[in-house]
C-alpha cells in the first residue's frame, strides 16, 4: 500500500468510527469499530463486500478515489522497497562476513602475541642458564 492509500484507509476508519457513534444506542459500537479496518480495503471487489451505514453509503462515491489507486509510482515504490530490502540483506551478510573475518584475524594476532611471549620467556630462561653454566665453568677452572 502506498502512503496515500493508507491515508485514505485512515480517513475512512475515522469516518466509520464517527458514524458508528452517531448510530442508535441499541447497536454495538464495538462491533463497528472492530470491523472498521476491514471495511476499508484497497481493492474494488472488497469495497463492494463491505457494509457501510446507510448515511455513510449515501456519501461514498468510489469514482472519487479511483484516480489515486494504481498509480505508476506504485510499481516504482514497490521495486524501490524490494531493492532497499535486498541491499539491506546483502549489507548484513557482508558485515557478518567481515565481523567473522575480523574475529578470526584477532585470534591469529592473539596467538602470535602468545608465541612471542613464549619465545621471550625461553630466551630469558636460556640466558639465565648460560650465566649459570659460565659461573660453574669459572668455578671449575679455579679448582683445576
Amino acid at each position: 500500500n502506498t502512503c496515500f492509500e493508507r491515508f485514505i484507509k485512515f480517513v475512512w476508519t475515522i469516518i466509520l468510527k464517527f458514524y458508528s457513534n452517531q448510530r442508535s444506542p441499541s447497536s454495538s459500537p464495538n462491533h463497528i469499530a472492530s470491523n472498521s479496518a476491514s471495511s476499508v480495503p484497497s481493492t474494488t471487489s472488497a469495497r463492494s463486500s463491505c457494509s457501510l451505514t446507510p448515511t455513510l453509503a449515501a456519501h461514498f462515491n468510489e469514482t472519487l478515489i479511483k484516480h489515486v489507486q494504481g498509480w505508476p509510482a506504485d510499481h516504482a515504490e514497490k521495486q524501490a522497497s524490494r531493492l532497499r530490502e535486498e541491499a539491506h540483506n546483502m549489507g548484513s551478510i557482508h558485515i557478518s562476513e567481515i565481523c567473522t573475518e575480523l574475529k578470526n584475524l584477532r585470534s591469529l594476532v592473539r596467538v602470535c602475541e602468545i608465541q612471542a611471549t613464549l619465545r621471550e620467556q625461553r630466551i630469558l630462561f636460556l640466558r639465565q642458564q648460560i650465566k649459570e653454566l659460565e659461573k660453574l665453568k669459572n668455578q671449575n677452572s679455579f679448582m683445576v
